[in-house]
């Protein structure tokens, strides 16, 4: 799926974004139209989610680009070319 090209406003870029969302009862949440704009999310996008074991209360969220995805197919050759160039490679690695 791919994002349409958008203006930002840097003013409301630069703003900071909180929302509350509860936790149902299979670990499923809705996430907050807020949060969703800041990040660009739209349906079907993959959300990292992160948490610090120093700071649990604090969990980072980034939407995963998938609009690259194989953009660079056939640069470094075929599929089986670099499988044969990697295979190679590592034979090395035991001299």
């Amino acid at each position: 799926m791919s994002h349409a090209v958008k203006t930002v406003d840097p003013q409301r870029t630069l703003r900071r974004r909180e929302a509350v969302a509860r936790l149902r009862p299979k670990n499923q949440l809705t996430l907050p139209e807020p949060i969703a704009d800041a990040l660009d999310a739209r349906p079907d996008d993959h959300l990292v989610f992160e948490a610090d074991p120093l700071r649990p209360d604090v969990v980072t969220v980034r939407r995963v680009r998938t609009d690259w995805a194989g953009a660079l197919t056939g640069t470094y050759g075929t599929t089986e070319e670099v499988r044969a160039f990697l295979r190679e490679e590592h034979g090395d690695w035991d001299t």
